[in-house]
């Protein structure tokens, strides 16, 4: 039980973490931009997060993000995987 404990705060540290990142790096909009983007695709707004916390935590975040660098950033993440087809042609 100790140990769940330990992990649940972990988490919520965490958590606690990405919020203070965010909120110091993005815009209001671009902040409201994610809020709706978790609501239908909240597997894109966690990516998304996880990568702007990656980069604050590295140092490579220079300046606030924006609601259109925000786009940019949703737009790379969300492009569809080119999907590799193998055609045989039988003789």
């Amino acid at each position: 039980m100790d140990q769940n404990f330990q992990n649940a705060e972990q988490r919520r540290q965490l958590e606690i973490m990405k919020r203070e990142v965010l909120s110091k790096f993005l815009t209001k909009e671009a902040r409201e931009r994610l809020g709706n983007i978790r609501y239908s695709r909240p597997e894109v707004a966690e990516e998304v997060e996880n990568l702007i916390v990656q980069s604050a935590l590295s140092n490579h975040i220079k300046s606030v993000i924006d609601d259109q660098k925000l786009k940019e950033l949703l737009q790379s993440v969300s492009q569809p995987k080119k999907e590799q087809k193998i055609n045989i042609d039988r003789k």
